[in-house]
């Protein structure tokens, strides 16, 4: 039988899978694709219950300065850690936004990240990220085809 984790245990986990939901933002806003690739190499990634296609790879718009001039932020953090320390769930706000030389600085999406993870030999793992709850404002200097990553994006704005 295990003995219950202590809160030290807890508390570790707890920053360390803080520290996989940041890096996903960090490396998203930086343009860091081989990072966000490991960060989710062994999970799914789910938007309003749908996996993105193969296309969705690549639409994220790059500029001269290699980054999709955004600001993912997540708030709202709760994480709960199961007893054998093994899988953990979360769940947390997003809001990204994005401004660029001729697309004034503004919120383009809002939504929440339902997240899983999984420990595998003491280092806590993506398993799972679900993107629900979506508000979407201008998605079109950020994303090529908006609706191929988040699907009731609009491809157009008027």
């Amino acid at each position: 039988m295990t003995k219950p984790p202590n809160s030290k245990e807890l508390l570790l986990d707890e920053e360390e899978i803080r520290n996989l939901m940041n890096e996903y933002c960090y490396a998203i806003d930086s343009g860091d694709f081989v990072t966000f690739a490991k960060l989710f190499q062994n999970a799914e990634w789910i938007a309003e219950g749908k996996k993105p296609s193969n296309e969705s790879a690549n639409n994220i718009i790059i500029y001269e300065d290699g980054t999709p001039k955004t600001k993912h932020t997540i708030t709202n953090i709760s994480i709960n850690v199961n007893e054998a320390r093994k899988k953990a769930t979360a769940h947390s706000y997003v809001t990204v936004y994005q401004g660029t030389s001729d697309f004034p600085l503004q919120a383009i999406f809002s939504g929440d990240y339902f997240d899983e993870f999984k420990n595998i030999n003491e280092i806590w793992h993506f398993s799972k990220r679900e993107i629900r709850n979506s508000i979407t404002g201008d998605m079109t200097a950020h994303l090529k085809i908006p609706s191929l990553t988040i699907p009731s994006a609009k491809d157009k704005m008027k």
